[in-house]
This record gives structure tokens, C-alpha cells and sequence, in this order.
């Protein structure tokens, strides 16, 4: 029995012409496989550069989406503070006429 754990498995014996036709056609495949690595590599690149892109309008559109909810929000508050004040006029108005109308009555049962 012979240890064959540590010997390299046998490789079949290729003549010289087929070998030369091999190392060729590796030759080819390996160029290609770089060639398509090179354009993976551009495509990966243009498609960052696109979402990175994509990426900055987003952020620009909530930054003036931000903006804008930030005016809204202090024309609200002053659309509040205007609705407050013509509220207090109009508690003070309803205070008045109930007076007239009070002093009204009393004058024209007083004269009956």
C-alpha cells in the first residue's frame, strides 16, 4: 500500500499541439474574464454615481420641503395669534351688545 495522501493527483498527458491550443484558450478566458470585470467594475461605478446623484436631489427636495414646513408653521402661528385677538374682539363685542340690549330693556320697561 503507498501513501497517496501526499502525492499530486496525475494529470493526463496532453500533446504538445493540444497543450499550446489550451494555454491559448486560458489565455483567452482569463483576458475576458478581466475584460468583464473591468466593465462590471465601470457599471458598478456609474450606478453609485447615479444613486449618489439620486441620493443629493432627494436631500436638496427635503431640504426645501423642510424649508417650506418651517414657513407654513410660522404662518400658522400667526394666522393663530390673528384668530385669538379677533376672538377677544368678538368676546368683548357679544359683552357690549348683551349691556346695550340689558340697558335698552330697562329703559323701555322703565317708560311703560
Amino acid at each position: 500500500m503507498g501513501d497517496q495522501s501526499n502525492s499530486e493527483p496525475a494529470s493526463p498527458a496532453v500533446p504538445a499541439a493540444e497543450s499550446g491550443k489550451t494555454e491559448g484558450q486560458v489565455d483567452f478566458t482569463g483576458e475576458n474574464v478581466v475584460k468583464l470585470l473591468h466593465q462590471a467594475t465601470g457599471l458598478a461605478g456609474g450606478n453609485s454615481r447615479y444613486a449618489v446623484e439620486i441620493a443629493q436631489r432627494l436631500s436638496d427636495q427635503l431640504c426645501t420641503a423642510e424649508n417650506r414646513v418651517a414657513e407654513l408653521e410660522a404662518r400658522v402661528a400667526e394666522l393663530e395669534a390673528e384668530v385669538k385677538f379677533y376672538r377677544d374682539k368678538s368676546e368683548k363685542a357679544e359683552l357690549w351688545l348683551g349691556k346695550i340690549s340689558s340697558e335698552i330693556q330697562d329703559r323701555v320697561l322703565a317708560n311703560r
